[in-house]
């Protein structure tokens, strides 16, 4: 599933933030860019960090973006950013971010679903050690 929803265009990296709120928001325009979300969840998904904290920090290093379908989903999607510099989200144990993904799905099963193959995944150390180019090709036989 997640080969399918991580497509090239939706991959941008060494991208420079100022802090969470600038990620949010560029993970989110490649979202928007697509047509796959309204403006408006991208601004769901910084309402959603802002009420309940940092909880989208799902690793050391890696945080996955995401607020509810009725927040402005048309279809489901996902980007990656990779950071030039790390960003800070006041997840102290796992701070600071070098990975964020933005999620948007249009039923909760297809949430779930990719919700839990992407923490699951074994592709989230690697993207940690490898440069992107480099990743894309070992990542195939745990994404396919």
């Amino acid at each position: 599933m997640l080969l399918n929803l991580l497509l090239q265009e939706r991959i941008a990296t060494k991208i420079k933030a100022k802090d969470w709120y600038d990620v949010t928001n560029k993970a989110g325009e490649l979202l928007l860019k697509d047509d796959l979300i309204e403006n408006r969840y991208i601004d769901a998904m910084i309402k959603s960090i802002e009420v309940n904290g940092p909880y989208i920090v799902i690793a050391k290093g890696v945080a996955i973006l995401h607020a509810r379908s009725e927040d402005g989903v048309k279809n489901l999607g996902m980007s990656l950013l990779t950071l030039a510099s790390p960003i800070k989200f006041g997840y102290e144990c796992n701070d600071p971010i070098q990975i964020a993904f933005a999620l948007g799905a249009l039923d909760r099963n297809k949430y779930l679903q990719a919700l839990s193959d992407l923490s699951l995944s074994k592709p989230l150390i690697l993207l940690k050690l490898y440069s992107l180019h480099k990743l894309f090709y070992l990542l195939i036989p745990y994404l396919l």
